[in-house]
Order: C-alpha cells, then structure tokens, then sequence
C-alpha cells in the first residue's frame, strides 16, 4: 500500500490507498453531519413545526453518541392562535432517539418525560411561520368560526329605551328595501332558463326520432310468424338485433333524465329556500328597530354565547392543525401517487420500504405542567400521557390518543381524553372532558347592559363531549353548579327598572344550569343554549316590552308577509307547471322504450321456444333414421 522513492526519501502511497481513506474519511464526514447536534436540532423543530403549525424553538440541543441520548435547555412552542405566547415552554429535558432512522432523515423518539412545564408563556419575538399560499383562504376553521361568532352576536341586547320606545312601522320600511321579492325574480329567471334549456334537449333529443324509425320493424317482428327454422333464425336475430338498438337508446335516454333530474332538483329547491329569504327580511327590519325576540334560547345566547363557544373554538383549532399536519390516510397515500412522467423525461421511482417509519414520531410521552399565572389560586396543573405523535399517520398505523387531567388548587381534577384517527379515508377525532365536584371559581360573562358580568360557582360537575367525523360536527357540554352568584358591574350604584327585574331574577338563583350543543356541518354548525335562567328571564323581559313593541313586530310580520306571499306562491306554481311538464315528457319517452322492449322480448322468447321445439323435432327424426338402419 506504501512504496518508497528513492529520489525524495519520502514514502507515498498508493493510488488505491488513497482512495479507501478517502471513503473512510467520507463515510465518517458524514455520520458526524447525521450526528451534529445542530442537523438534530434544526430536524425536530421542522417536524415540530409542521405539526403545531407555528415556530418550535430549541436552545442549545447536544447529541451524546456514547448514550444515544438527547438534551437540551429549553424548549418553546409557539401557540398557532397567539403567536406572541407560547402554548408551553420547558426547562432542560433529555431523551433517548433511535439511531438508525436518523440516516433517512426520520426522527423516531420512543419515550420522553417532560416536567417543569410553563402553559402561555410570553414570548420574545413573533413565533407565527411565514404565510404560504394556502393560508390565504379561509379554511373549514375559519368558516365554523365565523358562524359561530356570528350566532353570538345575533343575540339580543337589553335597552331600556328601546324597550319602551313607539315604533313606526311605515317609517321603517320606507327607510329598508326588502330583499325577498328580488331574490324570488331572480330565482324565476335561473329556473326559466332551466326549463328552456331542457325544452329544447327534448325537442332535439334523436331517441324519439329513433324510436320512430324502429317502429316498422317493430311490427315486422311482433306481426311474423315463421313457419321453418331458419325463417325462425333470422327472426331472432331481427329481434335481438332490435333490443340491443333498444337497450342502447334506453341507457342513453337513463343519462339524459339523470341529467334533467338533477337540474330540476336544483330548481326545486329554491322553494325551500323562500321562506328564509322571507324570515330574513322580517329579522332584519325587527334589528333596524331593535326589535329582537328575547327567546329563552336567544337568552341562553346572550348570557353563555362566548363562554361556550370560545372553549369549543380552542378544541376545534387544535383538531384543524391535526387534520392540516397529520392528513388521512387518502391524503397520504395521494400525496405518493405516482404519475406519468413528461416524455423524453425520467422519474425517481419510490418502492416500498419494509417496516416503514414516518418522517417524525413520538410514541410516548409523560407530562407535567402548569400554567403561567401571577394569581397562585388560578394556577392549573396538568399531567397525564400522549402516545403517537406523528407526521404520517397511516404510516404509523395508530391513532394519536392523550389522558390528560388538570385541575385548581384545592379542587379535583378534571379528567380530557383524546384521539386522533387519521389512519383511514375518513379522519375520526374526538375530545371528552369530565369532572365532577370541581371547583369552577369565577368566570367571566360578556359584558351587556343589565345583565352580571361574572358568575362565581363554587363547586359543581361538568361534561363536554367533542365528536368530529369527517365533516360531520357535533359538540355538546353540561355544566351543573351550587353556590351560585351572579356579579354585577355596577354593584352599589343607582339602577333603574329593567336593572333591578333583571337583578332580581339572577339574585333568585342559586343553582345554574347549562346544556349546549353546537351541530352540523364543520364549516357552518348551529348553535343552541339552554339555561334555567333562560325561561325566567325571558318571561321578566317580555312582561317589560311594552304594548306598542309587540304591536309593531306583529305589523312588521303581516307587512312582508302581504308584500311576498302572492309573489311566493306564483313562483311556487310556475316552477312546478314547468317542472310536471318536462318530467312528463321524459315519462313518456320512457315508458315508450319500454313498452317496446317488453314487446321484443315477448316475441324473442316466443322464437326461442319455437326453435327448441324445431330442434327437439329434428333431433327425433334423427333417432328414428338411425333406428330404422339398425
């Protein structure tokens, strides 16, 4: 390997020697890049990122080769819905890391215990990630947030002068142009242009035309009646020949009539939407007055509205960054799919690994955390376990599942559990929380004129049950408490009637409680509150509105109605004449096909029993040739 020149006194290696230390020094250049604690770092706070949906910041990560072990001083997640807080941050942690993924790039964490740590940290510097094009649009999160705000504040307010004032009725509505008799024009012309569209497919359509031609031959068949076989051969083929011309035109006429069917469905549907464009101008002018009912759900709204569905919200963003950064598993394997390359071009084939892993997993994790505040009695601790954090769920094979309890000093512990289960085509999460005998404490209520601005309960039991499926949303939450007092704002000051009505009913209570639900579609759920504060105040309130506010409701309601019902009612019976008409020629057509194709078949099986027998008639005739020269 070594040969010595006898000019220079100098050994030097060979060529091939050179070359195996090169590899050797190669090899282990990069086995310490794989290995560097800064490569580690930079890696899971990428796969942390890309989970959580924010910055995942690491100080000072170190890599013990001896140990296959991990520590690092601190560790900051940023919260994705306030990216100036932390969603929590560690003190030194430490954990152990497989090896052997790492040369793929894959982080594989299979236990670690977190302690020390701190829920809604500030933080020194905005820990929002740069906007990539598909956080412009709103997603399904943004679109069940706004609705559900929007049903909040649609809630009623109290006023006392509105309460007590003399409404207008002609004042209003020469001030508001209702809407109803201009979307009901619209709807006609969109429908007219529906009906004639199908008219003119029909008058144009060549089945019937077909169906004209064919008639002749029809008859020839059904009319025949061949005497030999081979008049009877030629008469089946005709038939067959002509069923299968039919059975042809029958299918073609089935996409034709699921085409028309489903544009007159559409069409249809406008009626269901009438009456809501009605109601919508009867709400809107009763808003314009401030005339808004004090249903006991509008007062469960009212009264609970954000402190149901702000804690709803926060479960629903954590489930929308699962669904963004943990996709199903038809997102995944999409994401594999492979296409056809450009010609003339090559492509990188990928073929399945054996015992895959995903990019990053961490199978199991212990907690122990609480929350950053300067009030002590308001400090929650939380504990519990996580198991299968991953980018890649159906990689995995397993759900993301957490049991997790929290709780106040001095109180019990409210019980959440989870899962996560985006292994399958259809993503499945659900939240459960469950506590009973807690101490709730005082919670803050929206602040609006005459009603508490807290409620202090001192113990009580609590239920919340987070199902989301697919697109399917259901959300509902029981809440029972003793010791109930509802606080006011303005506790000492002078108050007038409707301060001291309302007053006396929340002062009457002692006992509160709540059931909601929030349902429907992801992206546009309904909300509804009930109270056993609602009837009562509800009846409180109606017993102040005075004579001439529900005279003027009553008005305002028998004014659209005169102004939309004769229009309602012709667009109703236009849209069904033409409807009726258009399904009735597709009806005809139909069965005309029909009755034709029970006509050849008829014949068909009548020929086909005819040549059995005319075979049976030959074959015998044969026996007895055969018999005869035996």
């Amino acid at each position: 390997m070594v040969c010595t020149n006898p000019g220079y006194g100098v050994d030097i290696m060979r060529p091939k020697g050179m070359i195996a230390l090169l590899v050797i020094i190669m090899v282990f250049g990069t086995v310490f890049y794989l290995l560097s604690g800064k490569l580690i770092e930079r890696g899971l706070e990428k796969a942390g990122e890309s989970v959580v949906g924010a910055k995942v910041e690491i100080d000072n990560l170190k890599f013990n080769l001896a140990k296959l072990s991990i520590s690092l001083d601190r560790l900051q997640v940023t919260n994705p819905n306030d990216t100036w807080k932390n969603l929590f941050e560690t003190s030194r942690i430490s954990f152990d890391m497989e090896l052997a993924p790492l040369a793929r790039k894959k982080i594989i964490i299979n236990d670690i215990t977190i302690a020390g740590i701190r829920v809604g940290t500030k933080r020194d510097t905005d820990g929002a990630l740069p906007k990539t094009a598909s956080d412009a649009s709103p997603g399904w999160f943004e679109k069940a947030s706004e609705s559900l705000k929007q049903q909040v504040a649609e809630a009623p307010v109290l006023n006392l002068g509105i309460l007590k004032q003399k409404v207008n009725v002609d004042s209003l509505f020469s001030l508001f142009n209702i809407q109803s008799p201009e979307l009901m024009a619209s709807a006609r012309q969109d429908a007219d242009l529906t009906f004639k569209k199908w008219r003119t497919e029909l008058s144009g359509f060549n089945l019937k035309n077909d169906l004209a031609r064919m008639e002749t031959q029809i008859n020839e068949i059904k009319s025949s009646d061949p005497k030999n076989l081979k008049q009877m051969i030629a008469t089946l083929d005709k038939a067959k020949s002509a069923y299968n011309t039919l059975d042809k035109l029958k299918k073609d006429l089935d996409l034709k009539r699921k085409s028309a069917l489903a544009d007159l469905k559409k069409v249809t549907n406008i009626l269901k939407e009438v009456d809501s464009w009605i109601e919508n101008d009867f709400n809107a002018i009763k808003d314009k007055a401030n005339l808004r009912d004090f249903t006991p759900n509008n007062i469960g709204k009212m009264l609970f509205g954000e402190t149901i569905v702000l804690p709803a919200l926060g479960f629903l963003k954590y489930i929308d960054l699962g669904r963004k950064y943990m996709p199903i598993a038809q997102q995944f394997l999409a994401a594999g799919k492979v296409e056809s390359p450009p010609r003339m071009k090559g492509q990188d084939i990928r073929y399945p690994l054996e015992n895959a892993r995903p990019d990053f997993l961490m199978e199991h994790i212990l907690i122990s955390a609480a929350t950053n505040q300067q009030d002590t009695s308001q400090v929650m601790s939380v504990s519990g376990e996580v198991n299968g954090i991953t980018s890649q769920p159906r990689l995995y094979g397993n759900p993301l599942t957490f049991v997790l309890q929290a709780s106040l000093p001095k109180s019990r512990a409210y019980a959440i559990t989870g899962r996560f289960d985006h292994t399958n085509d259809v993503a499945e999460d659900r939240i459960e929380v469950k506590a009973s005998g807690v101490r709730f404490g005082k919670i803050d209520l929206p602040v609006r004129p005459y009603l508490p601005v807290k409620v202090d309960m001192n113990r009580g039991n609590l239920s919340a049950d987070l199902n989301l499926v697919g697109d399917d949303f259901a959300f509902n939450i029981n809440l029972t408490a003793s010791s109930v007092k509802f606080l006011f704002a303005n506790e000492a000051g002078n108050i007038d009637v409707i301060s001291k009505a309302t007053r006396s009913v929340f002062d009457s209570i002692d006992k509160l409680q709540i059931s909601a639900g929030i349902s429907g579609r992801i992206d546009n759920p309904k909300l509804n509150i009930r109270s056993n504060v609602d009837e009562i105040l509800a009846r409180r309130v109606q017993a102040l509105i005075g004579e001439s506010v529900r005279a003027a409701r009553t008005e305002i309601r028998n004014r659209v109605t005169s102004m939309t019902e004769s229009k309602k009612q012709a667009l109703s019976a236009f849209i069904n004449k033409n409807r009726q008409e258009i399904t009735g020629q597709l009806d005809q057509i139909q069965k005309d096909v029909d009755e034709k194709l029970a006509v050849i078949e008829e014949k068909r099986k009548k020929i086909e029993k005819k040549i059995e027998k005319e075979k049976k008639k030959g074959i015998n005739k044969l026996k007895d040739i055969f018999k005869r020269n035996d």
